[in-house]
């Protein structure tokens, strides 16, 4: 099995820039049924000559398979919530008259424009964004804002939070997504993109900061752990619409990458990690505060 997967779905993720570390997962993903392997690449191969169909009660994808549009709104507002925090959170690192605060001040405009392409994106399709406040990315976003140290909001942003979120789910969907609504999806692209020099800023101030010893790495790993943790959190806050839409063991898969991707890169950028512990601490950490929440509502 693992040879047949090495064969066709190693060379397909290669194609799109997804690291090695990432196949143990897919091979365990695709582990109990041998025909998954061929579903699983085809549906990343190339897809422009086939088009995907947009209703109003549904999305397909070129590669067949079949969205809800309550599930695909429900998508696009967790990732609009995201960026809409984002603005707010730049907007208080902003202030003062550092480097630091100059360069957030300056994402404020891209981050904005982030949140207005999926808004039109929504209402493109017939809806309007949820005003209801997911509870469980709340708490993510809000863990990042309480931040105080400028190395931990580098750090938390674009290590952490890039990883979990943004390298995971926001790049598998633009690429999955694209070819079947063009019209919204080329102008989403476009906003995503116009960040790239403030996010190449970032990822390689991040990388400084460790590299230097500037922030001490029992450090790194303890805000690597807390956020992560609530990241978990958050996604498995919503593997109910994961399984209302029968992709509950694709999301598994990117749930787990998700949580491991952060200390990947940690480990990538110099520090001593033990991957496999970190995730099982991370796992151990969410469940304390799982519980700890639920105990708070009684």
């Amino acid at each position: 099995m693992k040879g047949i997967a090495e064969r066709i779905v190693g060379p397909t993720l290669r194609k799109y820039g997804v690291p090695e570390w990432v196949d143990p997962y897919v091979y365990k993903y695709l582990k109990s049924n041998p025909l998954t392997v061929v579903k699983f690449a085809t549906s990343f191969i190339d897809t422009k000559r086939k088009k995907g169909e947009v209703t109003k009660k549904y999305v397909r994808l070129p590669n067949g398979t079949t969205f809800s549009m309550d599930s695909i709104i429900h998508l696009l507002n967790l990732f609009y919530y995201g960026e809409d925090r984002m603005v707010g959170i730049y907007k208080r690192w902003s202030e003062g008259g550092s480097e630091y605060s100059a360069r957030f001040s300056a994402m404020i405009p891209s981050k904005a424009k982030h949140a207005r392409a999926l808004k039109n994106m929504m209402e493109g399709l017939g809806r309007r964004p949820d005003t209801k406040e997911p509870r469980e990315l709340k708490e993510v976003f809000d863990y990042i804002g309480s931040l105080l140290a400028w190395n931990d909001r580098i750090i938390a942003t674009n290590v952490v939070l890039r990883g979990s979120y943004a390298n995971v789910f926001g790049s598998i969907f633009f690429k999955v997504f694209y070819p079947v609504s063009p019209e919204f999806m080329r102008s989403l692209g476009k906003a995503f993109a116009s960040d790239a020099v403030d996010n190449e800023w970032g990822f390689e101030e991040a990388k400084r900061i460790i590299r230097e010893g500037l922030m001490p790495e029992e450090r790194v790993l303890e805000l690597a752990r807390e956020l992560t943790a609530r990241v978990l959190l958050s996604i498995e806050a919503n593997m109910r619409f994961a399984r209302q839409a029968k992709i509950l063991r694709e999301m598994e898969l990117l749930r787990d990458i998700a949580v491991a991707n952060p200390f990947h890169t940690l480990k990538e950028l110099g520090l001593d990690v033990d991957v496999p512990l970190e995730i099982r601490t991370v796992s151990a950490l969410a469940r304390s505060l799982g519980r700890a929440k639920r105990a708070g509502r009684k």
